[in-house]
């Protein structure tokens, strides 16, 4: 499984998740940084979870 947050353009800006998961109900949290511990700014950003042949990618609003 794969969870990973992308900018408006379509950037990966982070990556969550990237190991295989046991069946059953995750959660991920995550800190509104980039993937080098840098603060990303207040707007429209993707997460995409990909497990297996099956992709889902919805939108998000940060909002500090």
């Amino acid at each position: 499984m794969r969870l990973s947050i992308h900018d408006i353009s379509g950037r990966e800006i982070a990556v969550l998740v990237d190991d295989e998961q046991p069946s059953g109900s995750h959660g991920a949290r995550w800190n509104g940084q980039d993937a080098n511990g840098h603060r990303v700014a207040s707007g429209v950003y993707f997460y995409i979870l990909q497990a297996g042949d099956q992709r889902r990618t919805r939108k998000m609003v940060l909002l500090k």
